[in-house]
Formats: structure tokens, C-alpha cells, sequence
């Protein structure tokens, strides 16, 4: 055995570095020259997982990450965790992805109809006119069936307005934070890993919950959810070389088989499933240095996410419950600052291209993005713009990419029409009901051409079942390029019941009315604000009684009129504005030689204004009608009375050659703040008015003005507009009211 004391081994190493300094044993010098470098830290890798709504606690987690001083080498997210993480590894702070969420319009990425001050002034008129909102597609084929219940039209616009201005990024290593996002190839169910492109079009394809929102296509695949694949994508993670990873996971209670009674909760239940046995597979391969952050939010769902507050602090505690081992973890790596977002300046847009596979003429789509080219990039203008095309009609989604050319930076818009003449089929639901004589009910159905022109002109039909009867088409004919001039041919043929009231309120007669029409109209709009138009009628037709007593049994209705029409609309909705104006005005002038049963000469107008502070919505409106000479045949007296009209009155209850109404309409918007997704908004409110109606050439007295009021419950659905309210007018008049949908 080979012993030794200490000093006889200091002596012996005494005399090797001696060696060494003089030269003798120059490898051993330069090992002395090269001291021991310090250990690389371990590379730490953030995952993030899917589900919804309850992804937004992963902001809460990434915050506490920042407050210990924790920054990954790296970040993998799924879904929402993708569109989290992507934002995250782009540059933005924990404090940056709080206001991003908060200032997120949720509800609109779920409803992504466009905006109403960007339709056309037609538009408009179509959407008052028949407010149902839910729709199929229709063509020679059949009815086609959306990929998606939601267009990914402001899901693309609210992710690109958070991304900074770029083209594509061939590595998104080169992101602040390198980054990959998951998504699942629909076709093999394989997990695809993003790790290049377009970083929008990267979280986009990976937050595509099927059913939800359209799949998208990359790469020659078809691309969906990747929570169907890779829920937490560890596995990816170890593929970029992590040492250790930082997991966060939301998951998904499952329901508990007693409150398992539909279809609908046997799919939910099922998908569950299906993402959790890949999220025990994944969560299985982690070792004892690495972390899972359990997220518990309680009893909020996937779908709220009005509640991104309380997400994010369920993710900020989850994480900080295991803050003593991220501590000792944060000890060992070089301390972070976090000074915020360094964004570089966007990029000057020198061309604008728009690749156009719809029927709708080039230069009525180039029209509404002049003001782009020559400006330096700008998420809000580009959007605008966007929206301006999307809400011509035909699209199915209208996006964008940056293209470099020529060492330029320009705009490649992508307006998308993926079956050009396909129409739209709307479906409505009508039902007043006033409690006492009157209930009324019927369902309609409205189609919408696709454009059969390249300037947008289309037809519209509707077919109305029930209490009342309707068969409408119209062909409008667009003239120009500016989509201003226009013309229109118009036919119907109606059969509805008209009542006459007794002064108490009771119903005297029913008559059963059936007419044809048909109009040549011709006109100008005004951008999407205005309309002037003017054209003749002509129709026949004759009324009925049915029920009751009157002085006839039977009354001819003829027609034969020039009619002149104008209207301002900048209303924010038709039916529950905050905030805009609406203005009409209609002059009509009966002609015996046309055909009419009269000589004579009416005009009309109203206007209606909106203001919002808040919850609150303050409406005032005026409506007027006056007899200009001759008789007014009995179709063409003004009629009051319903809802907002003397609420306490039966509907068009009162009529008369000449009327004026006045109401003030207050309302307040329930639960503002905390609305879910897919939930409706719910309102409550007030009305006070006055008018009355009368003959002959006299004027108005203010002595016999009628008043009234109500109070309401109502919601704004996809059926339309639904209230359930009490009117009470003068004289004990009074009466409930449930209304569905487009009016009578």
C-alpha cells in the first residue's frame, strides 16, 4: 500500500507548477494559462398548455416567473398557450400581456361580424330590415357547411395587432425568445411543430379548436388544435435541448357522468379525454428537476373570457406555491432585466397587392386601401382597411402578409372567396304577442345572391310564413365602380291582417289584406351613410273583413304612386345603439291616372339619435307625418301605436292622415363588464312619449297629444332583438308586450 502525509503531496505539486513556469512542461502551462470556465446554467424550458379561456392564467404564471428572475431559454405553447407564449417570446413583459388580454374585444373574436360603420349603406338597410344573424351558404351543390362555426376574421386581426410589424421570420429562433407552437395535422393526427413563418399564422393554426374556428392550411397541411396532439408539449422541449422544464398546465375538469345528458356533453366529454390521455403522456416523461404548475381555476370555464383577471392571478399563485424551488433555480442563473418591449420601427409599406378570388371588380377593392401605400405600417389603418373589403359581402376571410420585393417592404392582401357563387340563407323567428287581442307569429327566410357582377349588384329574396304572409325579391343593380349609382326592381305579394279599434281599446274588425307590388326605384348612395332614391309603384290588391262589423266588407287597394325618398343612418346597431344618428324622409304622391285609388300627396319624416355613457344609453327620437292635399286612401294613412308608439296602445292601433310622435328612451346594459363568450347581452330600460294621429287639414294640438310610457327586459340575439315589457298610456290604456325578431 502506497502511503503519504500531506506536505510530502504540497511539496510534490510545489515542484510541478514550478516546472511549468519554467517552461519545461508547457502543456501543463497552458492548462495553468486556460483557468476552469464556470458551468453553463441549464437551459430552461416554459411550456404552456391549452384550454381556452383558461390559458389567460398563464400570464399570472410568466409574471411570477419575471418577479423570482426567472427567464426561459426557451417557450413551447399549445392553443392559447401558443398565442400566450408567442406574444411572450416576441418581446412583451408580464405587465404587457395583461393589458393585451384586457384590451382584447373577446366577444367580437367569437362574433366577428364587421363593424356596422364599415358595411354599405344597403348593407345596413338588409341588416335592419331582418336582423336574424345566423346564416348557411348555398349554392348549385347544395347547402355548404362552414369549417368552422366562427369566422377567423378579428381572431387574425387582434393576433396581428400584438405582433410586431414583420415579414416572415424563417427561424423563430430569432424571436426575443426562441418559440414553437403546436398544432395537429388533421389528416394523421400527427403533432406539428411550428418553427417558422408568419408568428400571427403560427398561434392562429394552433388555436384552431375544431368546430370553432376553420382549419388552417400550412405547408400542404391541414392544421387544427394542437391540444388533439400535444396539450403540453414537453416532448418539444426536450427536442430543443431543454435541461429543465417549467410546465404550466390548465386543465379541463372532466363532467361527472350524472351530469352527462346530451349530445353535445358526450362530445365535450369525449374531446376531454382525448386531450387528456396526451397530456398524462406528456406530463409523464418529467423528471424530479423539473416543474409542474397545477392551475386551479376553480369553477370558471373555457369560455370566460370576461374573467382574465381571475385567470391571471390563479396562474400567478399556482406558480408562486412552488416559488422556494424556482427561487434556488433563479439563484443559480445570471439576474434579468426586464425593461419592457424594444419594438423596431414598422416598416414603410412601398406597394400594396391584393389577390382578389372573388367576382367583385379589382378597383372597388384597391379603392379601400388607398390610403396604405407610402406610410410606415400601421395595425390599426391596415385593419380598417381590411375591414372595409371584408364587409363588402362575398368573403370568407380577408388577411394579410408583409412580401419583400425589390428590397421594398409591401402589403399582400388576401381576399378570399373559396366558392364564388355561393348565396347566403338566413333564418328569422317573428312573435308579438301583446297579452290581450293581438298574438301574431311567423318564421322567414331570407336569401341573399352571391354578387352577380363585378360591382357587386346581387338579388334578395324572402319568404315569410305565418300570421303574415310575404313573398319579396328585389334585384339591385349597381351602376359603377364607387358602388353609388344604382337601380332596383323590386316585387312582392303580402296577405296580413289589419284591425280597426274601438276609442276603449277593443277590437271592432279584422280584415284580411292581400296585395301585389311592384317598384321600379333608381338612386344615389352616399358612401355607407346616406341614400336619396326615387321610383313608382304599382299594385293592386283588396281587403277583406273577416271578423267584427265595419261600414264595408270589402275595400279595392290600388296603387299607382311616384315615390321620393331619403335616409341617413350612422347608427352604431339598428336595434341597441350607443351612439350615431338615423334620419328618413319620404314624400309620396298618388296618381288616379297610375292606377291609385286617390289623388293625393303625403310626406313623412323621423329621427332618431343615441348617446352612451357607460352602461347607460340615453335615445331620443321625432317622427312627423302631414297630408299635403287630396284623400289618403286607406293603405297610405300613418299608423301609431305598440311598443314605443303609446305603448299602452294596440299595435297601429290609431291612424290617421296626419301624426307626430316624440319618445325618450332610456337603457342600461346588465353585466357589462363580466358578459361570456356566446352569452347574449341583456338590457333593462324606460320609455316615455307622446303623439297622437288625425284628419283633415287642421294642425296639431298640443291639448290632444296622447302620453305614455314603459319599462322593458331585452336581449340582443341571434333571432333579432327580443323584449318583454308594460305599457301604460292615458286613459288606464295598457298592455304587455313579447316581440321577437323583425317586426310586423
Amino acid at each position: 500500500m502506497l502511503t503519504t502525509d500531506l506536505s510530502t503531496w504540497r511539496k510534490a505539486w510545489r515542484t510541478v507548477f514550478a516546472l511549468g513556469g519554467l517552461g519545461l512542461l508547457p502543456g501543463l502551462a497552458a492548462a495553468q494559462e486556460a483557468a476552469p470556465t464556470e458551468p453553463e446554467p441549464p437551459k430552461i424550458a416554459l411550456v404552456l398548455s391549452g384550454g381556452g379561456a383558461l390559458g389567460l392564467a398563464h400570464v399570472g404564471a410568466i409574471q411570477e416567473l419575471e418577479r423570482l428572475g426567472i427567464r426561459p431559454d426557451m417557450v413551447i405553447g399549445t392553443s392559447m398557450g401558443a398565442v400566450i407564449g408567442g406574444l411572450y417570446a416576441s418581446g412583451l413583459t408580464g405587465a404587457e400581456l395583461e393589458s393585451v388580454v384586457g384590451s382584447v374585444n373577446w366577444a367580437g373574436v367569437f362574433s366577428p361580424a364587421p363593424d356596422r360603420d364599415k358595411l354599405t349603406f344597403r348593407q345596413k338597410q338588409q341588416q335592419a330590415d331582418f336582423p336574424g344573424t345566423a346564416s348557411l351558404g348555398v349554392s348549385a351543390a347544395g347547402i355548404l357547411l362552414p369549417t368552422g362555426a366562427v369566422s377567423d376574421q378579428t381572431l387574425m386581426k387582434e393576433l396581428r395587432r400584438f405582433t410586431p410589424a414583420r415579414t416572415r421570420l424563417d427561424d423563430f429562433d430569432d424571436l426575443a425568445i426562441p418559440f414553437r407552437a403546436v398544432a395537429t395535422d388533421i389528416g394523421t393526427g400527427d403533432a406539428v411543430v411550428l418553427s417558422s413563418g408568419e408568428l400571427p399564422m403560427a398561434m392562429r393554426a394552433s388555436i384552431s379548436l375544431p368546430g370553432v374556428f376553420p382549419a388552417v392550411r400550412m405547408d400542404g397541411k391541414l392544421l387544427v388544435d394542437g391540444g388533439l396532439a400535444a396539450n403540453i408539449p414537453i416532448s418539444v422541449a426536450r427536442e430543443m435541448g431543454a435541461d429543465i422544464v417549467i410546465a404550466v398546465w390548465t386543465p379541463n375538469d372532466l363532467l361527472p357522468d350524472t351530469e352527462i345528458g346530451s349530445v353535445v356533453d358526450v362530445l365535450s366529454q369525449t374531446v376531454s379525454l382525448l386531450i387528456l390521455a396526451n397530456e398524462r403522456a406528456e406530463i409523464a416523461t418529467l423528471s424530479e428537476k423539473d416543474f409542474l404548475i397545477q392551475v386551479d381555476t376553480g369553477d370558471i370555464g373555457p369560455t370566460a373570457f370576461a374573467r382574465s383577471a381571475e385567470l391571471i392571478e390563479t396562474g400567478r399563485a399556482a406558480l408562486s406555491a412552488q416559488a422556494p424551488g424556482l427561487a434556488e433555480l433563479a439563484a443559480a442563473r445570471p439576474p434579468i432585466a426586464y425593461a419592457g418591449t424594444e419594438v423596431a420601427p414598422p416598416p414603410v409599406i412601398s406597394f400594396v397587392r391584393i389577390e382578389n378570388s372573388s367576382r367583385l371588380d379589382q378597383s372597388l377593392l384597391e379603392g379601400k386601401v388607398v390610403d396604405l401605400a407610402g406610410k410606415p405600417a400601421d395595425a390599426a389603418m391596415i385593419d380598417e382597411a381590411l375591414d372595409r373589403i371584408y364587409a363588402l359581402g362575398p368573403f370568407e376571410s380577408v388577411d394579410y402578409v408583409y412580401a419583400e420585393q425589390d428590397g421594398q417592404t409591401g402589403l399582400v392582401i388576401r381576399a378570399e372567396d373559396r366558392v364564388p357563387d355561393a348565396g347566403r340563407v338566413r333564418l328569422g323567428l317573428i312573435v308579438e304577442n301583446d297579452f290581450n287581442t293581438e298574438s301574431d307569429a311567423a318564421v322567414s327566410v331570407d336569401f341573399r345572391s352571391a354578387s352577380l357582377d363585378a360591382f357587386g349588384s346581387e338579388i334578395q329574396a324572402r319568404a315569410t310564413i305565418g300570421d303574415f304572409n310575404e313573398i319579396a325579391a328585389e334585384y339591385f343593380r349597381v351602376l359603377d365602380p364607387s358602388q353609388n349609382w344604382f337601380a332596383a326592381l323590386r316585387g312582392e305579394i303580402q296577405n296580413r291582417p289589419v284591425n280597426l279599434f274601438s276609442d276603449s281599446g277593443f277590437k271592432t274588425a279584422g280584415f284580411d289584406v292581400t296585395f301585389g307590388l311592384a317598384a321600379l326605384d333608381g338612386g344615389y348612395q352616399f358612401g355607407n351613410v346616406g341614400e336619396v332614391r326615387l321610383g313608382a309603384e304599382f299594385g293592386t290588391g283588396r281587403a277583406k273583413l273577416n271578423e267584427g262589423a265595419a261600414p264595408f266588407s270589402e275595400i279595392d287597394v290600388d296603387i299607382g304612386r311616384i315615390v321620393a325618398s331619403g335616409a341617413y343612418d350612422t347608427l352604431d346597431d339598428p336595434f341597441f345603439p350607443r351612439d350615431g344618428v338615423r334620419a328618413n324622409a319620404r314624400w309620396v304622391k298618388g296618381f288616379t291616372a297610375l292606377g291609385d285609388n286617390a289623388d293625393f300627396q303625403t310626406i313623412g319624416a323621423s329621427v332618431l339619435t343615441a348617446t352612451s355613457h357607460g352602461p347607460d344609453t340615453l335615445i331620443g327620437a321625432l317622427a312627423a307625418g302631414q297630408r299635403i292635399d287630396g284623400t289618403a286612401p286607406i293603405d297610405a294613412l300613418y299608423r301609431v301605436g305598440g311598443l314605443f308608439s303609446l305603448s299602452g296602445y294596440r299595435k297601429e292601433e290609431l291612424a290617421g292622415e296626419n301624426f307626430f310622435t316624440a319618445q325618450a328612451i332610456y337603457r342600461r346594459q346588465l353585466g357589462r363588464d363580466t358578459q361570456q363568450i356566446f352569452g347574449v347581452p341583456l338590457f333593462v330600460g324606460g320609455s316615455l312619449e307622446l303623439g297622437d294621429v288625425w284628419q283633415g287639414d287642421t294642425s296639431l294640438n298640443a291639448g290632444d297629444l296622447r302620453f305614455g310610457g314603459s319599462v322593458y327586459v331585452a336581449s340582443d340575439t341571434a333571432f333579432g332583438p327580443i323584449y318583454l315589457a308594460f305599457g301604460r298610456s292615458e286613459g288606464g290604456r295598457q298592455s304587455a308586450y313579447l316581440l321577437i325578431g323583425r317586426t310586423f
